[in-house]
């Protein structure tokens, strides 16, 4: 994946941006709702990720393990996780390639040739539900200018075939979501991994625009979960970036400030963030990247009423 260096993207000046406009943390948020919505419209216990593996083999039948990875942008590790799981729940077979006993070949049993009928329509409800918040006419272009941060062309293509086992190709929202959030974290390890984490940084962003913010409030703001805030925080103070003190209106919270040092070190870590966005973003034209953004937004707050999509909407107006 290679940077580039033409143009601006939302959110990269020098200076912090508002963090409902780093497209990076709107993607963690993106796949945050799209989790919330999976929960919620898909029966069972499949995931996401899952579904794409199945969604392949609907596609390529007796697909090499290492093509189902590259087609699902899964790492080996958590291919050989999903693989293990379908293959206990008898939704999938494998078997060594007679050709190379040293590599496997996926299947679809007929249990899930008999599923996937009834799980497909479910999950074509939460790609609709996800760009809900978007504005139909922007829909199409929204698609397809996250298939290209995603950096969807890199990868391995397939044929798309028609079968009579119905399944959702890998350009659904979704999916891209998910393979955008890994690009953003691929990008961040190479320029921050060894300063702060996106969620990290989330939270240092929160808490210096509102000091001595409760930390439950500061999760809301921040779109993390109660058990991911407290050990973000709990980091972080331990290296010296956030003093935490009791809360005189809640025995058993902690209000939260950045420490003095943490200042001068946020801020030079805000135009390391930008270049991480900038790069993210390059793939698009300088004119696409602020409506993209702001349809980006539509989708992370969209299911999100505490965090102001209001505020959202009146950042990034509604465009054709």
């Amino acid at each position: 994946m290679r940077a580039h260096t033409t143009g601006r993207s939302p959110g990269c000046a020098a200076g912090p941006a508002p963090l409902a406009s780093v497209p990076g943390d709107l993607i963690r948020r993106s796949q945050r709702v799209h989790g919330r919505l999976w929960g919620e419209l898909v029966s069972g216990e499949l995931t996401g990720p899952q579904y794409a593996v199945l969604a392949v083999l609907g596609k390529v039948p007796d697909a090499e393990q290492q093509v189902v990875a590259e087609l699902t942008s899964l790492d080996k590790s958590s291919t050989a996780d999903v693989v293990a799981r379908l293959m206990r729940k008898a939704w999938i077979a494998r078997a060594r390639d007679p050709a190379d006993s040293r590599r496997y070949l996926l299947s679809l049993t007929s249990a899930a040739a008999l599923a996937l009928p009834t799980i497909t329509p479910q999950v074509s409800a939460v790609q609709d539900a996800l760009l809900a918040p978007v504005p139909a006419a922007r829909r199409e272009a929204f698609a397809a200018e996250l298939a290209a941060v995603a950096r969807l062309a890199e990868c391995r293509p397939f044929t798309h075939r028609e079968d009579r086992i119905p399944v959702l190709a890998l350009t659904a929202p979704g999916h891209l979501i998910r393979c955008a959030q890994q690009v953003h974290t691929a990008f961040w390890a190479e320029e921050l991994a060894d300063r702060l984490t996106g969620p990290q940084y989330a939270v240092l962003h929160v808490v210096a625009a509102h000091p001595g913010i409760n930390q439950r409030r500061l999760g809301e703001l921040a779109a993390l979960d109660k058990s991911t805030t407290a050990d973000v925080v709990r980091r972080l103070a331990g290296k010296g970036r956030l003093d935490r003190e009791r809360d005189p209106g809640d025995g058993r919270g902690r209000i939260l400030r950045l420490t003095g040092n943490a200042v001068q070190w946020l801020a030079e870590i805000h135009p390391r963030v930008a270049a991480v966005q900038q790069r993210l973003l390059d793939v698009l034209p300088p004119d696409d990247r602020a409506a993209f953004v702001g349809d980006l937004a539509r989708v992370a707050f969209g299911g999100e009423p505490t965090a102001g999509p209001d505020r959202v909407s009146a950042a990034f107006p509604a465009r054709a």
